[in-house]
This record gives C-alpha cells, sequence and structure tokens, in this order.
C-alpha cells in the first residue's frame, strides 16, 4: 500500500484529527494499548524513532502524515537522519536491569535439551560432549558463587573479631 492510501485509510479512522496521541498510535501500530505498550511508543517519540513527532501542551502526538509514511511497506527505505538515533550518553544509567542469570539459565536450559535431542537421535558421544560442556559451565558459576559468599562471610567474620579485640581493650581499660 502506498503512502497515500495508507493516509487515507487513517482519516477513515480518526476523521477530523490531524495528529494522534501516543495511546492512538500505539493501538495503529502494535494493536494495543498497554501502560507499556505506549510508555515504549512515547519513549520512542522523544528519542526520535518516530519522524515528525512533537510534543504539543505536555502530550507527544504524531501527524497522521507522518504515521501513514511510517506504516507504508517501503518505509524502512527512507533515509533517516544520524541525530534521531543519539545513544544516550555515558553517564546516563539504563531504564532496565539487564539480569546477569537469565542467559545463564538459558544456556545451560539449551545444553540440556540439545544433549537429551542427541541422545534419542542416538549420538552418545555428542551428547556426552554438550553433557560435560554445559556441566563444566554450570560448576564453574556455582564455584564463583561459592567464593563470593566465602569472601563475604570472611568479610562478615572479620569485622566481628575487630569489633570483639575492641571491646576487650575498652573492658581492660576499665580495670586498670
Amino acid at each position: 500500500m502506498s503512502v497515500p492510501e495508507v493516509f487515507a485509510q487513517l482519516q477513515a479512522m480518526f476523521p477530523k484529527r490531524i495528529a494522534l496521541t501516543a495511546e492512538e498510535v500505539a493501538q495503529v501500530l502494535r494493536g494495543k494499548s498497554t501502560r507499556g505498550v505506549v510508555q515504549r511508543v512515547r519513549e520512542g517519540m522523544k528519542e526520535g524513532r518516530y519522524p515528525g513527532a512533537r510534543k504539543i501542551d505536555g502530550h507527544w502526538q504524531l501527524p497522521l502524515s507522518d504515521l501513514a509514511k511510517i506504516l507504508s511497506p517501503n518505509y524502512g527505505n527512507v533515509p533517516v537522519h544520524p541525530e534521531a538515533y543519539k545513544a544516550p550518553p555515558p553517564g546516563k544509567p539504563r531504564t532496565r536491569r539487564r539480569s546477569q542469570v537469565v542467559p545463564r539459565l538459558t544456556f545451560i536450559r539449551e545444553g540440556q535439551f540439545w544433549e537429551r535431542v542427541a541422545r534419542l537421535a542416538g549420538w552418545g558421544e555428542e551428547a556426552d560432549a554438550i553433557h560435560q560442556e554445559w556441566e563444566s559451565v554450570l560448576n564453574s558459576w556455582r564455584d564463583e558463587a561459592r567464593a563470593q559468599r566465602a569472601s563475604k562471610s570472611k568479610g562478615n567474620l572479620l569485622d566481628e573479631l575487630s569489633e570483639h579485640i575492641a571491646s576487650k581493650h575498652k573492658d581492660k581499660g576499665k580495670l586498670i
């Protein structure tokens, strides 16, 4: 569909409107307007992923003509200005924290899955190799966790010991 055809459809869906709110854009682009989807659309408007988006009276809006360009099939071929995709400043924290555990669990589960597949296919040596690989990685992660716990416990014990020694010195000073 061409841009004019998409624009005509949008005008039919939203008569007497020249721009849509972030909620409406989320509904058109994603098919739902949940809080998370709307927030991602707003962030995209703010970061320049949706060319033509403007903040008017404190609300993000996207003109129908620009939304029609986004929805047209050849939109990906339109050159985008490099300023639209600036990386966040180095000191600015990410909005979402990435889990360090999930990739590890995924690796283990995938290893177990492929081990089973290899065994069912009759490839015993390959299955043993896969098993040894994911098990060695799992053991190294367990060793890391044990070392971290031991280091933390050692620090706590040293703190308690220093407090105990300090209290003994105070008690001796009172007796003299």
